[in-house]
């Protein structure tokens, strides 16, 4: 991950405060909301780095191990979906850019003895909630052209309902939202 997504989660741990680091101990994943992912990106010269969080329910229907076939199948699918980051993601075609790195994961939330969250039949430390986590590294050889950046990712995920999206670029932080009906940011200024 670059420096930039790695300086603006220390900034983020920084101002949470220690609340929200006594938490992180507890906690394999930090706490979701159903229908809300994240979206970092940084922007750096040609380079474009992205990290997406979303809950598994937003992304497959559901948050458990995947125990079935038609389970594991709908993992692999997203996790195939969510990869083709310049599809998912859509950048200026003017801009010209490429998917230089892609990881997918769908990776588990444990709790620990003594641990209670929403939901009141959890076994301590049993998997009880699943989020997808995608980094992506982008390059465009005219990232002046990046104006604007649209997604597919509500039409492609049914429980998906809101992006938080954190921008980082040589101009500055900002932060602004991506919605089923606002999936699409306007980007100029910021490179």
């Amino acid at each position: 991950m670059s420096k930039v997504l790695s300086g603006l989660a220390s900034v983020a741990i920084f101002v949470a405060g220690p609340a929200f680091a006594e938490e992180a101990t507890h906690r394999q994943l930090g706490p979701h909301v159903h229908g809300q992912g994240t979206l970092d990106i940084a922007i750096e010269g040609k380079k474009i780095e992205m990290e997406l969080l979303s809950p598994g329910m937003d992304i497959v229907g559901f948050e458990h191990v995947a125990s079935t076939e038609e389970q594991k199948a709908a993992v692999e699918k997203a996790k195939a979906k969510l990869a083709d980051v310049l599809a998912v993601f859509k950048l200026p075609a003017s801009a010209n850019c490429k998917a230089e790195a892609v990881s997918v994961e769908n990776r588990k939330e444990t709790h620990k003895p003594g641990e209670k969250d929403d939901d009141d039949d959890d076994k301590p430390g049993a998997p009880q909630h699943s989020e997808f986590h995608a980094t992506y590294t982008i390059s465009c050889e005219a990232p002046e052209n990046v104006t604007g950046l649209e997604t597919i990712y509500f039409n492609s995920f049914a429980g998906a309902q809101l992006l938080n999206v954190n921008i980082t670029s040589p101009k500055g932080q900002t932060q602004a939202q991506m919605t089923r009906d606002k999936p699409a940011l306007d980007l100029t200024g910021v490179m």
